[in-house]
């Protein structure tokens, strides 16, 4: 019997990230996590990455679902740190419309 390799799952990062993307705070609640939230979404490993792609999208209405959903694998992290970004409302040229 196989045993998958479980200790890689980022289980609390992963929540962390979701709970940054999903849930009210203050601006200055926002901005004190920014940085954890951040470094954590560095940090995961690829399998952790398509975890958070998946609830991050049954997160979202219909339409941004779609959309999110069509992305490749960056377009769906550049996507997550832009809404990371937009939340503290950092104005990184990378980000800017």
């Amino acid at each position: 019997m196989y045993h998958y390799q479980t200790q890689d799952i980022f289980d609390q990062e992963i929540d962390f990230i979701l709970r940054f993307l999903f849930e009210y705070d203050t601006p200055e609640q926002k901005q004190k996590s920014f940085d954890q939230a951040h470094a954590l979404l560095q940090q995961l490993d690829l399998a952790s990455h398509y975890l958070l792609f998946s609830l991050v999208k049954e997160r979202l209405p219909r339409r941004a679902k779609l959309l999110f959903a069509a992305e490749d694998y960056t377009g769906k992290n550049e996507v997550i740190e832009e809404v990371m970004h937009h939340w503290v409302g950092h104005h990184n040229s990378q980000y800017a419309a």
